[in-house]
């Protein structure tokens, strides 16, 4: 699984968004292979964050002088958040940089993780996790929802499972890695 999707990942040629204002973020989109599909791992967020409460999201954070690029920041952020070691993820490739109608710009990097993993969740963080199948986001269709902020209205997609609201650029990034893996014919 791993080598077929770096292969697809490193023919792709993501896009880079410049920044000077936004806040540059990494993130790891967790991918498992658990009961015969891959799965992506979600983090429901704890009402104690300053970003984005309450919301759902991939394990990831702002850039550090100390991190020295967007990778490492996802990285760090993964193991602080979830608690995956570094030396656990094997970096798949990267994915279109996402800007968030908050002022942060987010560097997406494929991580896949062994299953089963036992993980260490950051309790003023992270609520729960949330494993969402290739096969539901293989299928789903998002809707367009309106979102608010600071007495701006944009219209972004949202997808719902199990009762959660997958939206925005968290929802835009799984829907962009979901059409890269059938572009390229990945197959768990």
């Amino acid at each position: 699984m791993f080598s077929r999707l770096n292969q697809t990942l490193n023919d792709y040629n993501p896009s880079t968004i410049c920044c000077t204002d936004d806040i540059r973020a990494g993130v790891v989109v967790p991918v498992m292979f658990k009961d015969g599909d891959w799965v992506v791992l979600l983090t429901k967020r704890t009402q104690k964050v300053t970003s984005h409460p309450g919301e759902i999201s991939f394990p990831g954070g702002m850039y550090e002088e100390k991190d020295r690029d967007l990778m490492k920041t996802a990285l760090r952020e993964c193991c602080e958040e979830i608690g995956v070691r570094m030396k656990d993820v094997r970096v798949a490739g990267r994915l279109d940089d996402e800007r968030t109608m908050t002022g942060f710009v987010i560097t997406p990097y494929v991580g896949v993780i062994p299953y089963p993993y036992t993980f260490r969740l950051s309790e003023s963080e992270v609520a729960y996790l949330i494993y969402l199948p290739f096969r539901f986001l293989a299928t789903a269709t998002p809707s367009m929802e309106e979102a608010r902020h600071k007495g701006w209205v944009n219209v972004v997609p949202a997808l719902y499972f199990e009762g959660e609201r997958i939206w925005g650029a968290t929802c835009r990034i799984l829907l962009k890695f979901r059409r890269i893996v059938e572009d390229g014919q990945v197959q768990p």
